[in-house]
């Protein structure tokens, strides 16, 4: 079996849960023997692959454009539509520009998510949302996301190697306003408790605010590879994520498998997904990251999380159940 993966050209410059989700899959794929080419432009010839699978409908232009010429070519499309409704989110922040071209995209959206073969979402919130907004016929198949098993084998700390630094609250994900780092630093502002952000800069003016706010309690990380996760995250006390809105937050699926106790927050698929595991908190509300994120950092640790996720949320079981969806969209006349 050969497939063509296609996703924005900068999925890797700019990395987003995107593509993290694109490679995982992509990489535990080609381990269960399925052939996977990766290719950015919208103009490809794809009459040599099996099918065509895109990533994305958040970001809709590039993925509008290789859904027409897949469909130009008569291929079988499968749509990893990775989406939710964020106009509540631009409007709950003030950004209004962000809100119009997130409407300005509603047509291209409704016709990538109208000529598809399948669309896999990861969880049955965003399926409903999707036949909500652009049509109750559209066929679904859910897969959840996944993680690493690699991730729950970190022995050393590297903050505590590199740093000095024990008992620590963790944010793994890019320094930008949706992940509202920002009122995680204000809300811990009384407690004598390190921070460690950790992920790449993708709003300089908001990462200042953040140094400005944390002053010595707060440590940014940004350049951190893959590979050193496992040992960031197995120092973590606790793991907070308080964005405006996660669908549902690889960080806390990463984290979970690890062996941190994980704060979330409460808006997007993060209650469906991860069900009673985790603390959840309201990202608009100083008190409650505080009382969640103390909360978490003063239970002891279980794993009952961590089964979890190894239960239901592995790349691999994932990439599994994709290469089955593959078989049958190919033979589907």
């Amino acid at each position: 079996m050969k497939v063509l993966f296609q996703i924005r050209k900068d999925y890797l410059r700019n990395i987003a849960g995107d593509s993290i989700i694109f490679l995982n899959i992509r990489e535990n794929l080609m381990k269960q023997g399925v052939k996977v080419d990766i290719c950015t432009d919208a103009n490809i010839n794809p009459i040599s692959y099996d099918l065509v699978h895109i990533f994305n409908t958040v970001r809709i232009e590039e993925s509008y454009e290789f859904v027409m010429n897949a469909k130009k070519y008569k291929k079988k499309i499968i749509l990893h539509s990775i989406y939710w409704d964020l106009k509540q989110y631009f409007n709950q922040t003030n950004q209004l520009d962000k809100l119009q071209l997130w409407m300005r995209a509603e047509t291209k959206r409704k016709i990538v998510f109208n000529n598809t073969d399948l669309i896999i979402s990861h969880c049955r919130g965003e399926k409903e949302l999707i036949k909500q907004n652009y049509g109750n016929d559209l066929k679904f198949s859910i897969i959840p996301y996944g993680t690493d098993i690699s991730l729950s084998k970190g022995k050393d700390s590297y903050i505590k190697s590199k740093l000095g630094i024990d008992e620590f609250v963790l944010c793994v994900g890019r320094i930008s306003r949706q992940k509202n780092q920002l009122s995680l630093i204000s809300a811990l502002s009384k407690e004598n408790i390190p921070i460690v952000l950790v992920g790449s800069i993708n709003d300089r003016d908001y990462y200042k605010q953040c140094i400005h706010e944390g002053k010595e309690r707060v440590v940014i990380l940004d350049n951190i590879k893959t590979g050193q996760l496992d040992t960031i995250y197995n120092g973590a006390r606790v793991h907070v994520l308080p964005s405006w809105i996660e669908y549902p937050g690889l960080a806390s699926l990463e984290a979970g498998i690890a062996g941190c106790n994980v704060v979330s927050t409460e808006v997007g698929s993060t209650k469906e997904v991860f069900q009673d595991y985790v603390n959840y908190c309201n990202p608009n509300d100083m008190e409650s990251i505080y009382h969640q994120t103390m909360k978490a950092f003063e239970t002891p640790h279980s794993e009952e999380f961590k089964n979890f996720i190894i239960e239901n949320y592995l790349w691999t079981k994932a990439a599994a159940k994709i290469k089955n969806i593959y078989h049958s969209v190919i033979e589907a006349r």
